[in-house]
């Protein structure tokens, strides 16, 4: 309760001294169509004075918004902030009813990362499927060791979630597909891989979820179809760079991902960036001579009554490596295809945070006086991690393009 105490102090501070109060271009197609849909109009956004579909966002993230706008009264870009916290709170509620409060504050500790910070801040739809992609890992988790028709429904549910905040959310689909595949040709070799004995017909209720939720996200590409006169809301497919210039963008992606005080950015001043680099180096080399003075740490099992109703950490850690590594690979996949911006910082998002999941969930298992030592480096790294916080380049400019798309609602 202190650290959300904390957490929002520190958010309402620093979205107040932020001039677009932490919106961007996406914010603003966010926000005309919350308040479109509070107001009667529909999921529609403003283009050259009329009225169109917004098939460029699923409608889930909007809608929150302008559920949140309703039931509290308050504008809907403050109720997008509402709905960002009030995600994080329901995560914080569940992770500390499976795991502890002591185990659980490791894992909420990735909120208070400066990038992670910055996406809970902003009026984006990351927070929200963040926190839903966590809910997946864990209700799969549970699944794989019980196929009860409860955890199939919840399953199913989650999947269409994330694909209504985020398109490439359906990418969940996909993953269920080939684990079903796997559990049915390769069952030993899977379960071993899982830490976790699935039992065989897992594998054909994991492909009826699966067509389910296929059904379902084609339902909404035909919606877009009728409505915009495109499956995915407009053309995302064009060509795009040199195989060279690619493989160099994903390559600068991942080395990002692992700079957790600052990021580098193209064509700007990186002088922070270089100094992140040094501090963190720095403590990384700390923390290994550190640890390097103790015998490696036995993992303390967490027994039933610590940790309900799921399977072993070990086997979320993997799930949750697993979910991440297929994210990556499918967004560099369709950067291949479709030359959005990045792959950034936002779009990377999940594979740092599936990655950093996998890790706290191991680090809860480990001996008391170990986690004690390992909590003062980790401290150490989140506040100089703040300098995330700092203004990004060409700062102005993009002030100018938010104000011209919030100027509308």
């Amino acid at each position: 309760m202190l650290g959300f105490g904390l957490t929002t102090a520190g958010l309402i501070t620093l979205i107040k001294l932020n001039p677009t109060h932490f919106t961007s271009v996406d914010s603003g197609y966010y926000l005309q169509s919350a308040a479109n849909l509070m107001g009667g109009r529909g999921y529609v956004v403003n283009e050259d004075g009329r009225w169109v579909w917004n098939g460029t966002f699923p409608i889930g993230y909007p809608a929150l918004i302008a559920a949140g706008a309703g039931l509290t009264g308050l504008p809907v870009l403050w109720a997008s902030k509402l709905i960002n916290m009030m995600a994080l709170v329901l995560s914080a509620g569940l992770w500390v009813r499976r795991v502890g409060p002591e185990r659980s504050l490791w894992l909420l500790s990735i909120w208070w990362l400066g990038g992670f910070l910055r996406i809970l801040a902003y009026t984006w739809s990351e927070t929200v499927f963040l926190v839903l992609l966590a809910e997946w890992v864990w209700v799969l988790s549970v699944f794989l060791q019980a196929s009860t028709l409860r955890g199939a429904m919840w399953l199913a549910l989650l999947s269409l979630g994330l694909f209504s905040i985020r398109y490439v959310g359906g990418y969940v689909v996909g993953l269920m597909t080939l684990l079903s595949l796997a559990i049915y040709l390769i069952p030993s070799r899977t379960a071993s891989l899982l830490s976790i004995t699935v039992r065989p017909r897992t594998a054909g209720l994991l492909l009826i979820i699966a067509a389910i939720c296929l059904i379902g996200m084609g339902a909404y590409g035909w919606l877009n179809h009728q409505l915009s006169g495109s499956p995915w809301g407009g053309e995302r497919f064009a060509p795009t760079e040199s195989t060279r210039s690619l493989l160099t963008l994903f390559i600068q992606s991942i080395g990002n991902e692992l700079l957790l005080i600052r990021d580098f950015l193209p064509n700007g001043d990186n002088g922070l960036a270089w100094f992140g680099v040094f501090i963190q180096l720095i403590l990384m080399l700390l923390l290994c001579w550190r640890l390097s003075q103790k015998s490696s740490p036995e993992r303390q099992p967490i027994t039933p009554d610590q940790l309900s109703n799921s399977a072993p950490v070990s086997t979320l850690s993997r799930l949750f490596i697993g979910v991440g590594g297929v994210y990556v690979l499918v967004l560099f996949g369709l950067r291949i295809f479709s030359p959005f911006s990045g792959p950034n910082a936002r779009l990377m998002a999940p594979i740092t945070f599936c990655v950093l999941m996998a890790t706290l969930l191991w680090i809860g298992t480990t001996p008391n006086d170990w986690q004690r030592k390992l909590r003062l480096y980790w401290l150490a790294l989140l506040v100089c991690s703040w300098l995330q916080l700092l203004p990004q380049v060409n700062f102005t400019a993009k002030m100018a393009l938010v104000r011209d798309l919030l100027s509308v609602y």
